[in-house]
């Protein structure tokens, strides 16, 4: 059974099962409610990750490779890799919920990464080294556009193999305009508005309002506009050295969590890729992603067939249509 093949049987598998009877939590219940649907979609971008990732790493055989499911969330991507036979799994999430979620699934099912790791980029590094362990390949599926500082977790993914692949699929594309002003409504929604309650300035509004009980109104104001994309953290290492600044660029409507520094869907340049990879001595390539062409409404999936023709068959001009990207980061002269 080739690689698409395992992954259709999977999904399949997993569109099945009766999750919302299962010891999950309720917030992997929602994530996983939204992805039944369309998991033969995921688990097909999931494959083309896999495939792709192999080329990277320059591994023939798959028993061979190593790999880190890096953000797995409920650990779909982690499942199929253990079922298509990669000799090591290794699956890192920083969220408990989810990393119970996939201890259950692989109690329940058999099979799954051979690693579990609740932790981040540092976590995952400490546990390498102790364990003198150097995966070939890194994936993250609709990770990196959440994390807080990419290039202080590429110093951690270096630091662990000098030569590791990275392989990231990410729906805050720059280039798809449809895509970025619904992104950029979500954003705005979430720092301003109402898509978060309490919303992102509001939080580090009040966070000052708790540092400095005397500040006026306009200043609070103004301290919460100029600390946009900064956690609570970096504002106080602001408020010792006397510039609230940030030193990570925000764009124009990007956003974080200033609790977490996750990052509100946020959409970088390839630039700014391009500028993280230099540093480390990497190149990063950018694939075009697809639509799900699998849809109830036969008018809805005719569409999609025909968009993702145009994608495949236009260049660099299908950037503009397609609906994700894939991040390939390899060393240079690899």
């Amino acid at each position: 059974m080739n690689l698409t093949q395992t992954a259709q049987v999977l999904a399949a598998e997993l569109a099945g099962m009766d999750f919302e009877h299962l010891p999950i939590s309720d917030y992997n219940k929602q994530y996983i409610r939204r992805m039944q649907p369309a998991l033969s979609y995921y688990l097909k971008i999931y494959a083309r990750c896999l495939t792709e990732g192999m080329q990277l790493a320059g591994v023939a055989k798959i028993e061979e490779l190593s790999l880190v499911d890096y953000g797995g969330g409920c650990g779909f991507f982690s499942l199929l890799a253990s079922r298509a036979g990669v000799g090591k799994v290794i699956y890192v999430d920083l969220n408990p919920r989810s990393v119970e979620t996939v201890r259950i699934l692989k109690e329940m099912l058999g099979f799954g990464p051979d690693v579990i790791i609740e932790g981040d980029a540092y976590d995952l590094e400490a546990w390498l080294h102790e364990e003198k362990d150097k995966p070939q390949l890194i994936v993250g599926t609709d990770v990196i556009e959440h994390i807080y500082d990419v290039m202080d977790c590429f110093y951690n993914f270096v630091s662990i193999n000098k030569r590791i692949a990275m392989i990231f699929t990410t729906a805050s594309t720059p280039y798809n305009p449809w895509v970025k002003r619904r992104l950029y409504r979500w954003m705005d929604e979430a720092e301003r508005g109402t898509g978060e309650q309490p919303n992102y300035w509001t939080l580090r509004r009040e966070y000052f309002r708790k540092k400095f009980p005397l500040a006026s109104d306009e200043e609070l104001d103004y301290w919460a506009d100029i600390t946009r994309g900064q956690t609570y953290e970096a504002i106080d290492i602001g408020i010792e050295e006397n510039d609230l600044s940030s030193t990570i660029l925000p764009g124009p409507h990007n956003t974080c969590d200033p609790r977490t520094g996750n990052w509100m869907e946020r959409i970088l340049p390839i630039a700014e890729y391009r500028k993280f990879a230099t540093i480390i001595g990497y190149r990063v390539d950018v694939g075009k992603g697809f639509y799900n062409e699998r849809r109830a409404n036969r008018a809805a999936s005719l569409v999609c067939r025909l968009l993702n023709g145009l994608i495949r068959c236009s260049g660099k001009l299908g950037l503009l249509l397609a609906p994700f990207i894939v991040l390939r980061f390899r060393k240079k002269g690899a």
